[in-house]
């Protein structure tokens, strides 16, 4: 597996779920314009705040994710890693994880990759380990088979 891919892979995942949230805020702003023109008095007011809202969390959505692609541009996901770090590639046993921003699985070359935070629980118990080490994780030993 390829870290350049993988890295590719979530940035288009970030994109598309960022033009999504767009669309769905720019959709629901259309509907806010048109919903003012109404006067059907309390009801119309709830619905316009209702709206508001929607927008205000598609906004912290949108920002989240502009955050991540921002991070995501300063990995060198060409770079080799000797021990894990931020933009590290690992391999342990069954298990591919890429050390980049906590997305979850990720579906690559028909493998699945494990995005995660490096501050997150496995992240941290992994940060700075090498090849063929041994990381107790709760209860569970697992083994680094490849860094890249």
């Amino acid at each position: 597996m390829q870290k350049t891919i993988v890295h590719q892979a979530l940035t288009e995942v970030l994109v598309q779920k960022h033009e999504e949230l767009t669309a769905i805020r720019l959709e629901a702003s259309y509907g806010k314009s048109n919903d003012a023109k109404s006067s059907a008095g309390d009801k119309h007011e709830v619905g316009v705040a209702m709206v508001q809202l929607e927008q205000e969390k598609l906004g912290k959505q949108i920002q989240i994710i502009e955050e991540q692609l921002t991070l995501l541009a300063r990995i060198d996901s060409t770079k080799k890693h000797l021990k894990v770090s931020m933009g590290s590639l690992v391999q342990c046993e069954q298990q591919w994880y890429y050390f980049s921003i906590g997305h979850g699985l990720l579906n690559v070359e028909k493998e699945t990759v494990f995005c995660l935070n490096p501050q997150a629980p496995l992240g941290t118990a992994l940060l700075g380990r090498s090849e063929k080490d041994e990381v107790s994780f709760q209860g569970r030993k697992m083994v680094i088979q490849s860094i890249f």
